[in-house]
């Protein structure tokens, strides 16, 4: 859900960029009605803090969830090696793909995150 809202909210900046990039001219020149792209930016701007509202706890949880995953997997695995990780090859392979899917999580929302800061400094 949260990569959709990224996503749309992203899609929403590059248009306006674009836009705004078609009306300036050769010599560096603006030609457009400025206020209109102000207020459109200043629109999905608005719209980025609703969703930082919204969506606040999800990316909280989300990120509390996988570091306390990759902990505690990593202390099983480091720990208790011997009833877990090489008791079987099964057992290996299930604890690194928790620990692929728990890093591969926590990256997706870091990253999330660091895009949309990307796009509405960028416009800034």
């Amino acid at each position: 859900m949260n990569y959709i809202v990224v996503s749309l909210l992203c899609d929403q900046f590059d248009k306006v960029n674009k836009k705004f990039s078609e009306c300036i001219g050769a010599r560096g020149e603006f030609h457009g009605n400025f206020e209109q792209f102000r207020r459109r930016h200043q629109s999905i701007s608005h719209s980025v803090n609703e969703a930082d509202q919204f969506l606040m706890i999800s990316n909280v949880a989300c990120f509390g969830c996988h570091m306390l995953g990759i902990i505690l997997i990593l202390f099983v695995s480091i720990f208790y090696r011997h009833d877990t990780v090489s008791d079987s090859t099964v057992g290996a392979f299930v604890y690194f793909s928790w620990l692929v899917s728990n890093v591969f999580g926590l990256l997706l929302a870091i990253g999330l995150a660091i895009f949309v800061n990307n796009k509405v400094t960028f416009l800034q």
